[in-house]
């Protein structure tokens, strides 16, 4: 009898200890850890989330700057609306020359078209469409297309064709060109030509960052033709013995 009453007074102590642990474990709440009560469960947190913010944004390595994407620029070639169709047009002079009358701007021009196409060329009726010395040339001319791939390289994309005309009077000239046209054989066992003229290229409303390579093509070309006789033209002239 002794022992038993001993045993509870022990017991009944203990059992008030235990129940004032559980109710300090309880108040700490729902996945905080009971070893530390500033931490945070693992499992409270989406661990698929992007570290970094938002839904989808991607994670950005510290330092690293990402470059905006810069708006593709539409290339618009000059245009007549007259006319409707892609025209450059344009007048040199130099009313100080002494050398510049029309006759010998004609000449030099000439030379200078010799020089680019070939003697053969400007004997081609199919080419020369018009010429009146000291006035005026006239040509229809086919080149390659030479599209700009990168900054360093361009690829022949089928052929061009356009219209130059040349006009002459005293100490300046005017040059006009137009009718361009891209031509490309199409592939397969009947090799047919297909004809594209530039103005449908400048008024296509989707995918024309590839089309514009074919309207620069034409631009590079005329600007180069021009610079060309402008260089040609001011310099002195030296007559070809077959011109006379």
């Amino acid at each position: 009898m002794t022992v038993m009453v001993t045993f509870k007074r022990v017991l009944i102590p203990f059992a008030f200890v235990l129940a004032g642990c559980f109710q300090t474990l309880s108040a700490q709440g729902w996945g905080t850890d009971w070893r530390s009560p500033a931490s945070t469960d693992s499992t409270s947190r989406d661990t698929t989330a992007p570290a970094g913010g938002g839904w989808g944004e991607e994670e950005q390595a510290p330092g690293v700057q990402i470059t905006p994407r810069v708006p593709y620029k539409r290339f618009i070639p000059p245009y007549d609306s007259l006319r409707e169709i892609i025209y450059y047009s344009g007048v040199i002079e130099d009313e100080n020359c002494e050398t510049c009358g029309a006759d010998s701007l004609y000449w030099r021009a000439m030379l200078y078209l010799k020089k680019r196409f070939g003697k053969e060329k400007m004997k081609d009726k199919s080419w020369v469409l018009e010429n009146v010395v000291g006035n005026k040339i006239v040509m229809k001319i086919t080149v390659p297309m030479m599209v700009q791939t990168n900054q360093f390289n361009k690829k022949q994309s089928g052929m061009m064709e356009f219209r130059m005309a040349l006009r002459f009077q005293e100490s300046r000239y005017k040059y006009q060109f137009g009718n361009f046209v891209h031509i490309e054989v199409e592939r397969g066992a009947e090799a047919r030509m297909i004809r594209t003229y530039h103005e449908y290229y400048m008024r296509v409303k989707k995918g024309y960052q590839t089309t514009d390579v074919f309207l620069l093509a034409a631009d590079r070309d005329v600007k180069e033709f021009v610079e060309g006789l402008r260089k040609s033209l001011r310099g002195p002239y030296q007559p070809d013995e077959e011109d006379w």
